[in-house]
């Protein structure tokens, strides 16, 4: 029996979707049926394929036979992605006409552009998104790689839902502006700015999930990339991720619905400077406890409502120091927390007393924070460290624990002062990144661990 040629079109046209340009097009052997239907399918993928390597020119020309011979009626999905560098600009524009023409719900543009460079004065060297692209109101799903944004005519997108821009220049507080004005029905905004010395002002009633992350891409000497301000006024918001190279000022001025928080501030320290170029006086500037002491000031306040917080490590340190200072920080709502494990970490639990489920990565590079004498370290002190700072509060609402494990014995004096106070543990997922012999040497560990919670399930698996 011929399966292939009995399965649905939605089928067909769905695994369509998940194949790169090349072989979307060589189905047609596959059987007689299938030999025109790509011609119909609602979902174009336009993604070449990595290995493959060939240049734009042979991409482009077969991406317009594809479409020549496209005899659909409406684009429901549309992606072009490319692995090579997008140097013909003209094509891209045939391509977002070609998908607003047939009204495209979902338009995913993701290419590599040489030529993105600032030029100053000479707009023409810049390769703006299409303005045209503004006015295609069937949209429901836009992602944006590594473009320019200047908006010169009103935003039409009144079905938008989801919004994401990655590597994008020019994201001024006046293009989000008009994004956000043209777009009643956006709940989902993802921004990845480049160098961006601009403050922005995120306010919309529809939005429910916000990701803020700035990151460098080339040497710039201006203070103001790192002393903008961000100010967010979402009272609908549900999720909030600000990552990368602080802003000077973060204010959340409504974020009553607010339940999950991210905060992974990046280190310049971790930036390969043979890329980034020097940033003289940089490093003092966010290295600073000051700084950051007064960034988390601003937002820790606002957030006291949240359930469920992600840290990363380079807010421990800060975090831990204005502890020390007597800052009253105390989070009793959060009710899950995550964090990438760090020699610093132990005092973070005492901001959480009341925290639930507890979430912890150990990564790769764990050892590199605290240099080779860290393993020692944790082996000796963690265990001492972490139950004279321990608030028994936590111990005793404490009721999940998942453990991400990449590397190393290092977190096991945890787990067994863990296992040893919490007496209401339900459940420990222990996952390890390795062979099954790391796994098995895991689990045989915290097996042999005393526990003062009888009804405690362990769960181990390899990731």
């Amino acid at each position: 029996m011929d399966r292939l040629s009995e399965l649905p079109d939605s089928v067909i046209f769905h695994i369509f979707w998940f194949l790169p340009i090349r072989d979307f097009v060589r189905t047609t052997i596959l059987s007689k049926r299938w030999k025109n239907l790509w011609t119909t399918t609602p979902f174009l993928n336009m993604t070449d394929h990595e290995r493959l390597s060939f240049d734009h020119k042979k991409f482009s020309s077969i991406v317009h036979r594809v479409l020549l011979r496209w005899d659909g009626v409406k684009v429901l999905k549309f992606k072009v992605k490319m692995h090579h560098f997008l140097s013909a600009y003209g094509d891209a524009h045939l391509w977002v006409r070609f998908a607003k023409m047939h009204e495209v719900e979902e338009l995913y543009l993701h290419w590599r552009d040489l030529h993105l460079k600032r030029t100053g004065n000479n707009d023409h060297e810049v390769r703006w998104v299409p303005q045209y692209l503004y006015s295609c109101s069937s949209l429901k799903v836009l992602s944006i790689h590594t473009s320019y944004f200047r908006i010169t005519e009103n935003v039409q997108w009144n079905h938008l839902k989801s919004l994401t821009i990655i590597n994008g220049f020019g994201v001024t507080e006046d293009v989000i502006n008009q994004i956000l004005c043209g777009s009643p029905q956006l709940e989902v905004l993802i921004l990845s700015l480049v160098e961006s010395d601009e403050s922005l002002h995120i306010r919309s009633t529809s939005l429910k999930e916000l990701s803020m992350n700035k990151h460098l891409h080339e040497a710039d000497d201006d203070s103001s990339t790192y002393t903008a301000e961000l100010r967010i006024w979402t009272p609908n918001l549900k999720t909030l991720e600000i990552k990368g190279i602080p802003y000077g000022k973060c204010l959340l001025m409504n974020v009553s619905s607010l339940t999950h928080v991210t905060l992974e501030y990046s280190n310049l320290h971790q930036y390969d400077r043979t890329y980034c170029g020097d940033f003289p006086g940089i490093d003092d500037f966010l290295s600073s406890n000051h700084f950051l002491g007064d960034l988390f000031g601003q937002i820790l306040p606002n957030i006291q409502h949240v359930e469920n917080v992600k840290l990363l490590p380079c807010c421990f340190k800060v975090l831990r120091a204005m502890i020390e200072g007597c800052m009253n920080l105390s989070s009793p709502n959060v009710k899950s927390i995550q964090f990438r494990f760090h020699c610093t970490f132990v005092g973070m639990i005492e901001i959480f007393p009341l925290s639930k489920k507890l979430f912890i990565e150990v990564g790769e590079r764990v050892k590199s924070y605290c240099g080779e004498a860290y393993s020692l370290w944790a082996s000796r002190h963690f265990y001492r460290e972490f139950e004279l700072h321990i608030p028994m509060s936590f111990m005793l609402q404490l009721r999940i624990v998942e453990v991400t494990l990449v590397e190393g014995d290092i977190l096991f004096p945890f787990l067994e002062s863990l296992l040893k106070n919490a007496s209401k543990l339900e459940k420990i997922v222990f996952r390890v990144k390795g062979s099954q012999n790391c796994l098995l040497h895991a689990s045989q560990k915290l097996l042999k661990m005393p526990r003062s919670s009888r009804t405690a399930v362990f769960s181990f698996c390899e990731y």
